[in-house]
């Protein structure tokens, strides 16, 4: 295949993925993951039926970077609601918690069963370690809208794990911006660091200013376009030129604008229609750069995956012991929660950019498994969660909340 076949084919997955966002197909339409589209890519990628070639993935690297900081952008503006509720405080510190929890669990085991791979160094341990934590901390929100969509559950435990689901990301994105400041190839020797990975949040909370300056008290949308990929694109060049985590930049500069700018409902209904268009494409590449034959990723992989199970049931343990509505659920609502979804790609991708060959192919390869073991269990694990604790009527019908909220004027929907 060609370097324009395969744009072309991209884009054409890009207005697929506008239709899905815009509401003109069935609710539920694919996996609330978009695993199908990182297995695509496997498949037509170098290691499987080579329609694409290693050189063709090579040179679409800019593409996987704009895309996933795209990606992790709209996470930060979106950040804090649920559809056009906000996430309650409680919850969303419960949601954070809960993700530092899994993603330390996760690392100690792996850094602890990397001890059986002799060729890797202190350094490299720790770094593979958390980025496998970084990887495994965030719940999908897609996970829990698809059940909720898909078989109308309704009540105060749905919300619950919603409400944590969103507030998730912020955990790999603070623990990415602290991995890359560590990594080896530094651009900032002088700082130290905490200094360096303070530098990317403070990056990305300067543009996230600048940019709100800039969209001034009247929102208009076509200017406001203008200004978040300026900005953005502005945040992803200096952060990588510094050798800085480029999807932690942005992160917290769409974070940023979604608390001080007074537009931010209008702006999170804006980019929210991009984020399916831009993550079918990432997803296709990502899969297509999958080395599963990467030395530490069996180990990594068995370790990450199993521990990220068991610390999952920990988790449902104490949702059940603090919120009533999942008591009758148990530990399942932990498992039900293990579905990872665009932020944890996106995370892999800059990872496996970032790091030198087989560490970065490796953490790479536990993204993707770790994104198929998420959809193959969550959402079955969260239905029945959600039905033990009477939120789901097995063959009663219930009325589900509406796929999408009507957008202010230009006509264009937001998933929730």
């Amino acid at each position: 295949m060609s370097a324009i076949g395969l744009l072309l084919g991209l884009l054409v997955l890009s207005y697929v993925g506008s239709i899905l966002v815009g509401g003109r197909t069935i609710r539920g339409f694919g996996l609330p993951s978009g695993a199908e589209y990182v297995l695509l890519g496997f498949v037509l990628g170098p290691r499987a039926l080579g329609v694409v070639n290693g050189s063709l993935v090579e040179a679409f690297t800019p593409l996987l970077i704009v895309g996933s900081a795209w990606l992790t952008l709209v996470a930060g503006i979106g950040y804090g609601q649920v559809g056009q509720r906000k996430i309650h405080v409680g919850r969303a510190l419960a949601g954070v918690l809960f993700a530092f929890l899994v993603a330390a669990g996760v690392a100690v085991v792996v850094f602890f069963s990397l001890a059986y791979a002799p060729a890797l160094g202190f350094q490299e341990r720790l770094i593979l370690a958390g980025s496998a934590g970084a990887v495994s901390s965030e719940t999908t929100r897609h996970a829990v809208r698809w059940v909720v969509e898909r078989h109308g559950a309704q009540g105060n435990l749905s919300d619950t794990l919603a409400d944590y689901a969103r507030a998730s990301v912020l955990a790999p994105a603070l623990i990415l911006a602290v991995l890359f400041a560590a990594a080896p190839g530094q651009g900032l020797n002088a700082l130290s660091i905490p200094e360096r990975a303070g530098l990317t949040i403070a990056l990305g909370v300067v543009l996230g200013l600048v940019a709100t300056v800039l969209l001034g008290r009247e929102f208009r949308r076509d200017e406001s376009w203008g200004i978040l990929l300026g900005t953005s694109l502005l945040g992803m060049g200096v952060a990588s030129r510094l050798g800085q985590s480029a999807i932690a930049t942005t992160f917290f500069m769409g974070l940023t604008v979604a608390i001080v700018s007074p537009h931010r409902s209008d702006l999170k209904t804006m980019v929210a229609s991009t984020e399916k268009p831009v993550v079918l494409p990432v997803a296709v590449l990502a899969g297509a750069s999958v080395h599963l034959d990467a030395p530490f990723a069996p180990l990594l992989i068995a370790a990450g995956i199993g521990a990220r199970l068991v610390v999952e049931l920990v988790r449902g343990s104490l949702v059940a012991l603090f919120v009533r509505s999942a008591r009758p659920a148990g530990p399942l609502v932990g498992v039900g929660m293990v579905s990872i979804g665009a932020f944890s790609l996106a995370a892999g991708v800059a990872v496996e950019l970032r790091l030198p060959g087989e560490l970065g192919e490796s953490v790479l390869a536990y993204a993707a498994a770790s994104l198929l073991v998420g959809e193959l269990l969550g959402p079955l694990m969260l239905r029945r969660a959600l039905v033990r604790a009477g939120e789901i009527v097995p063959g009663v019908a219930r009325l589900p909340p509406p796929a999408a909220v009507p957008a202010s004027p230009g006509g264009e929907e937001e998933a929730p």
